[in-house]
């Protein structure tokens, strides 16, 4: 089976004893979070700034996401983290953004002094390393292989942990909980979260390629930094997923997109003001980043001089 020996290499890449193939990203985060088996009212911190589905998956799960701010490197603030553990706090989500890394070792302080368990939301941060170790490694860690991702398919996820328990659960429960006996008789909820080998086969292709994937990004984010001025300069990215900027007015990215046909992005929004949360977040730094950050793309099959068009058209309405 395909998703067999994908979850095999994943997990020798990652660093990890176990990985369970899913088929999203989202996926993978829900799954994730069933598989603790966390109390009713267990709460869970999410970051501001992420994509949606981080936070959407502490909703799938039945749980309440506990919303907390980013530094301007649009990473998670871990002091307001902590100001925000209560005794209901289980589980504390990060995410690395762009490919740009959190730093672990406060992480994983602070869960060993509350007692948490960690998640980490690494779609974006395929091949990250934080302290000699690579990220989704520390505990829980989630991935998507969309195919926009550094390692991708057309879609699909991975969940990947040393704690053997947690994976046992996670495997059974991706496939509809039916246990060892397979007799109908379901002891969990489960989800119809597998992943086909036709997903599978496309996502080693990749990841067998990810070290010349990551070497060409490289490449290409170094392009970037000789064109662009520095006032616009986000801090260096472990491994580009893309290439983030802070401008006066993200609203130019409708002008790239739409007129000039440069696959320029928004950044994220705060998470809590959007469905189903509609949260207020207008007092709070990512909110503040939101109207800041846009992104462009790295990707390794990009030549020289494409990014220099990008760059180009990105100036003139600057």
């Amino acid at each position: 089976m395909e998703f067999q020996t994908l979850e095999k290499e994943f997990s020798d890449y990652v660093g990890t004893s176990g990985c369970v193939t899913v088929n999203t990203g989202t996926s993978a985060l829900h799954l994730a979070l069933e598989a603790l088996k966390l109390p009713k009212d267990s709460e869970v911190l999410v970051p501001q700034y992420t994509m949606v589905a981080t936070a959407w998956a502490v909703y799938y799960a039945r749980l309440k996401p506990v919303f907390v701010d980013c530094k301007d490197d649009l990473l998670i603030d871990l002091e307001d983290l902590e100001s925000k553990i209560t005794q209901k706090t289980k589980v504390i989500m990060v995410t690395h953004i762009y490919g740009r890394v959190v730093n672990m070792t406060k992480v994983t302080e602070i869960a060993k002094k509350y007692n948490l368990r960690v998640i980490e939301d690494a779609a974006e941060a395929h091949g990250c390393e934080w302290s000699g170790g690579k990220v989704g490694s520390f505990d829980i860690g989630c991935f998507s292989f969309y195919r926009n991702k550094i390692v991708s398919g057309e879609e699909g996820g991975a969940v990947v942990s040393n704690d053997e328990e947690f994976i046992k659960t996670a495997k059974d429960m991706k496939s509809m909980s039916f246990g060892d006996e397979h007799n109908y008789m379901h002891k969990q909820i489960g989800f119809n979260y597998r992943m086909t080998n036709s997903q599978a086969s496309l996502i080693l292709d990749s990841l067998r390629n990810i070290e010349k994937n990551i070497e060409l990004r490289k490449r290409n984010e170094s392009l970037y930094d000789s064109l662009i001025g520095e006032q616009y300069k986000m801090p260096k990215r472990n491994v580009p997923w893309v290439y983030d900027i802070k401008v006066k007015d993200n609203s130019i990215v409708d002008n790239l997109r739409h007129n000039r046909n440069i696959p320029a992005r928004y950044g994220f929004k705060p998470v809590s003001m959007c469905a189903p949360f509609h949260i207020d977040a207008n007092n709070t730094n990512a909110f503040k980043m939101s109207k800041n950050i846009m992104y462009l793309p790295v990707d390794p099959h990009l030549e020289e001089k494409e990014i220099k068009n990008i760059v180009l058209n990105l100036k003139e309405l600057l």
